[in-house]
């Protein structure tokens, strides 16, 4: 039987990794923040300690044998940059630390795709792209950046880590939703009917949380992984939900610089609904500066990364949206 401690079990990600996990019989340690919910009817343990309690953290890790650590603040809006610092970087080295206490075998530790720099953006970003090194990025680019180091840091020490770079992970069992799922349910509602002309690499949940498990057995230390799928644009994406729902959602694109024009209806909209922008300056930001061509031949070679189509995905983030819920 085989364990693992999980941070961030509760996003996106993170509970479609503790799906895959039980289906393939592990136990499953999670380590709790705020809301369960799309955990809650799973058969895990809940652990309750603060991602900077080391002596706590690696007391629950001692019979585990893999660490996977997904928590992070995403936050694109609103940020405080004291606090993405304190939980990015700092709980990153926590758990590290933990690990090395607790002599665990592995640790998976999930980056993001924006810790590279993204320029050249006409080169190909492989895992040998420099990581990000100015604060002049995002806040959340630069953290995910300054906590990989961390990583490194501890693989100096001894700890056997592998390091996970997804591109926009879009899927089912997306419960809150993410950023990305509301974004599909707009489309599909009509809520979104221009489509801005610029657009993303996407890559399923589930195919993420397939490369985790086998990066588990076929990781090897101190590399880094980039789990991508295709890149697709919201027009692309806009038709093809078009397509699946059957009626008439898709009404043409709009330049990229309109994004500027409508960001101070986003923060209205915001305010009146009490939901999240649908635009802000770090999103903004990312669509920017993004690198459309990245490879992930080294995924593919070594954890047999190969995502599914993109229409394979739509199809059952919408099924899995009807069958749950809709917004």
């Amino acid at each position: 039987m085989k364990n693992a401690f999980i941070t961030g079990a509760s996003g996106h990600l993170g509970s479609c990794l503790v799906r895959y996990l039980l289906k393939d019989n592990w136990i499953v340690k999670c380590l709790i923040n705020k809301d369960t919910k799309s955990i809650d009817d799973l058969n895990v343990e809940k652990i309750y300690e603060s991602i900077f309690d080391e002596q706590a953290l690696a007391k629950n890790m001692i019979d585990c044998d893999v660490v996977f650590h997904l928590a992070a603040i995403v936050a694109q809006e609103k940020v405080d940059y004291k606090n993405m610092i304190k939980v990015n970087v700092g709980g990153t080295k926590s758990i590290c630390n933990a690990a090395l206490k607790s002599k665990i075998n592995k640790l998976i530790y999930f980056s993001s795709i924006h810790a590279f720099n993204q320029s050249p953006y006409q080169s190909v970003l492989n895992e040998k792209r420099q990581l990000v090194d100015t604060q002049s990025a995002s806040p959340y680019d630069f953290t995910k950046a300054l906590a990989q180091k961390e990583v490194y840091k501890a693989i100096e020490k001894g700890l056997d880590a592998s390091i996970l770079h997804p591109t926009g992970v879009i899927g089912p069992y997306d419960y809150k939703p993410s950023r990305m799922g509301q974004m599909i349910l707009d489309i599909k509602n009509k809520r979104m009917p221009l489509a801005i002309k610029t657009g993303y690499n996407w890559v399923d949940v589930r195919d993420v949380c397939s490369a985790a498990i086998k990066c588990v057995k076929h990781g090897k230390k101190g590399q880094n992984y980039i789990v991508s799928g295709d890149w697709r644009s919201f027009k692309d994406l806009s038709i093809l939900i078009q397509e699946k729902v059957n009626k008439k959602i898709y009404y043409g694109e709009i330049p990229f610089l309109f994004l500027y024009i409508i960001l101070p209806f986003s923060k209205l909209w915001s305010l009146l609904s009490k939901k999240r922008e649908l635009i802000n300056l770090g999103s903004i930001y990312t669509l920017k500066n993004q690198c459309s061509k990245i490879s992930y031949d080294l995924a593919k070679n070594k954890l047999n990364h190969n995502p599914r189509s993109i229409d394979s995905t739509i199809t059952d983030t919408l099924s899995w949206f009807d069958s749950e819920y809709d917004i």
